[in-house]
């Protein structure tokens, strides 16, 4: 059995600059069956615009779950260094061959849980310099979920916050001048990635959008600015949307109706 730890190290390398934002509490949380790993390939192919590294470039899946890991390994196979800022838990321990999750969280994690597991080996694979461009991995349904919320459910929903990302000086500073964004529609990002895309706008990096599935080349957008943009109590106003303990991941009971929560 391949531990959470374990996991993490393979994901978050001591020699990569982008391992310090790899969240971990996604991590902590899975266990894989080393005995059910595939053989290392790439993963199933996926439509991309381009079949080399952009050294200047970084990438931020935002698409559904497994779909954002598939097109992570993929660009990790071309040179790109997979950084995963999932941050939530999946609710329980959950092994490569283990049951379905039960219908009790309001992000149904299981299918991502075994696509990192499967990707193990693809990982292992992937020689990479400590300064390779990243390639950020987000869950597009983060912020909604999979089911809708009900009483003792453990509400896992999450948000990510321009600290979960590096500056905009450090991807300066690594040659990082242009953020590509890889949604499934022709859209502005979601409200909580707008705050961090934003913030790297305005400090000179070019932000632009790849829709998957269309053949046409990205184009350069101009980021809306979000609701309470650069608020000081930012987090504390997005937990309203959310159960107290989980805005920022993991996760929390929600409670019955009329308790406090």
């Amino acid at each position: 059995m391949l531990s959470g730890r374990e996991l993490y190290a393979i994901w978050a390398p001591p020699d990569s600059i982008w391992s310090p934002w790899v969240a971990p509490a996604f991590f902590a949380q899975v266990a894989c069956d080393e005995s059910g790993l595939c053989a290392a390939e790439l993963a199933t192919p996926m439509e991309w615009f381009e079949r080399k590294t952009d050294s200047a470039s970084a990438i931020v899946i935002d698409l559904p779950g497994t779909e954002s890991f598939s097109l992570a390994m993929q660009l990790g196979g071309i040179g790109y260094r997979t950084v995963s800022l999932i941050n939530a838990s999946p609710a329980r321990l959950i092994g490569f061959s283990g049951k379905e999750s039960p219908p009790s969280v309001t992000l149904d994690m299981n299918a991502m849980v075994r696509e990192v597991c499967t990707s193990v080996n693809i990982m292992r694979n992937h020689v990479l310099p400590p300064n390779a461009p990243p390639a950020f991995v987000l869950d597009a349904n983060r912020c909604g979920g999979t089911r809708p919320v009900v009483e003792h459910m453990f509400d896992n929903r999450w948000m990510v916050f321009p600290q979960d990302f590096p500056s905009a000086q450090f991807l300066l500073e690594h040659g990082i001048r242009r953020v590509i964004l890889v949604q499934t529609a022709n859209s502005a990002p979601q409200e909580d990635l707008a705050h961090v895309l934003l913030r790297w706008q305005e400090s000179g990096i070019s932000i632009v959008l790849k829709v998957i599935g269309d053949a046409s080349q990205p184009l350069e957008i101009r980021v809306a600015k979000p609701s309470r943009f650069k608020v000081m109590w930012y987090r504390a106003l997005a937990a309203l949307g959310f159960r107290r303990g989980n805005v920022g991941g993991f996760g929390a009971i929600v409670p019955e109706r009329g308790s406090a929560g």
